[in-house]
């Protein structure tokens, strides 16, 4: 794999997830090339820290809509 990962992980978020029974557990979430996936390389994935906040794959905040 080269240097830029195409992967991510979304760490500690409040996951929502309806269809598979996930109701605000605190979660990983890992994502690669748009499609959430099991799991990713974590040493070259890149990290985003969703402490305190929610993570919800189709979640659109209207509020910071432009």
């Amino acid at each position: 794999m080269s240097s830029l990962s195409n992967e991510i992980v979304v760490r500690n978020g409040f996951v929502f997830d309806p269809a598979n029974g996930i109701d605000g557990d605190r979660m990983d979430v890992f994502v690669r090339d748009g499609i959430i996936v099991e799991k990713v390389d974590e040493d070259t994935a890149k990290k985003i820290d969703a402490l305190g906040m929610v993570v919800m794959a189709g979640g659109v905040d209207i509020h910071n809509l432009a």
